[in-house]
């Protein structure tokens, strides 16, 4: 964690399979992805991505209606990136 904020990382978020989220400004994510190989933490996956600044928590026929929707977008040919400021628990989408 120490790392990643002083290569220029904004936040360190931790999850529940021990693997973490590095977030950073996209301007400084090249020079936080090199320090943090080149400290032996390379990442899975690294990627510029678009996060929402708020989320809105969906359950019942408005999650149903959201995952049919999101589904939909994604599977669209010209489509290269779905976003959504939607949380939906896993419990709901595995009754889904």
């Amino acid at each position: 964690m120490q790392v990643a904020l002083e290569a220029g990382a904004e936040d360190v978020v931790p999850s529940a399979d021990t693997s973490v989220e590095v977030l950073a400004d996209p301007l400084e994510f090249a020079t936080v992805r090199a320090v943090l190989t080149h400290h032996g933490f390379a990442p899975a996956t690294a990627e510029v991505t678009r996060r929402a600044a708020t989320s809105l928590e969906l359950s019942g026929d408005d999650a149903q209606a959201m995952v049919q929707l999101l589904e939909a977008l994604e599977r669209l040919e010209d489509v290269r990136d779905v976003y959504s400021n939607v949380e939906i628990s896993d419990e709901i989408l595995a009754s889904l």
